[in-house]
């Protein structure tokens, strides 16, 4: 992707928009082969040619659709990123968690479950993503800034909304527990579709089991 990259809120709204809305039938072939090629090898491995080859169409025909390579790149992972970095505006999916009125696990549960399913669709585009943001400065950057203000600002703010009404321990640092349940997140990716894909994992008992360490820990009860 271009080293500049500026983003807001609305650029990933509407790409996101024209990947659900493609102009033709030939635009979608397009598309759908380079979310294919872009998890299975990445942006540097993938060529247009290649997209091409695979849409059963002609590089010449995607230049007309997408000028150039980083256009396209944005057209598919800007959906992912929108979905899985801001989940939709952050506001969306706590005002679920108000009107849901959810303890801390049912938190953790309610987040975990939402951002699984998005990345279970294409693990590999999620993973091009994740790596494009480690080494891509200009994107982590500009994806950083829309992060601390759709999601880690109202999170923090949820999160201590919930420690003043008594759900979390007063002595609980929020920013401390929002940084881990981000940590379990990505953690729990990584194994789950990287490191060991073929374990033969139980989803949703993994995550009762992470919200239930998370809202309760892991040591005995202490001795009165």
């Amino acid at each position: 992707m271009a080293r500049k990259t500026r983003l807001s809120l609305k650029d990933l709204e509407q790409e996101t928009k024209k990947f659900l809305t493609p102009a033709s039938e030939k635009e979608q072939a397009i598309i759908d082969a380079a979310v294919e090629l872009l998890g299975e090898r990445g942006i540097d491995g993938t060529t247009t040619a290649e997209i091409a080859r695979r849409a059963k169409t002609t590089e010449r025909t995607l230049f007309r659709y997408f000028p150039s390579k980083d256009d396209l790149v944005k057209r598919v992972l800007f959906p992912l990123l929108l979905r899985i970095g801001m989940s939709r505006n952050w506001q969306e999916f706590a005002s679920f968690l108000k009107t849901a009125d959810l303890d801390l696990k049912g938190l953790y549960a309610a987040i975990e479950t939402d951002r699984l399913g998005v990345v279970a669709r294409n693990p590999g585009l999620a993973r091009t993503v994740l790596v494009e943001l480690v080494l891509n400065d200009s994107l982590r950057e500009a994806v950083g800034s829309l992060w601390r203000q759709h999601i880690w600002q109202p999170m923090t703010e949820g999160l201590a909304g919930m420690q003043a009404e008594g759900a979390i321990r007063r002595e609980v640092d929020v920013e401390v527990l929002a940084r881990a349940i981000h940590c379990l997140h990505i953690g729990y990716f990584l194994a789950r579709y990287i490191l060991a894909p073929g374990k033969g994992w139980n989803d949703a008992s993994e995550i009762d089991k992470m919200a239930e360490i998370l809202a309760f820990g892991s040591a005995p009860a202490r001795p009165n």
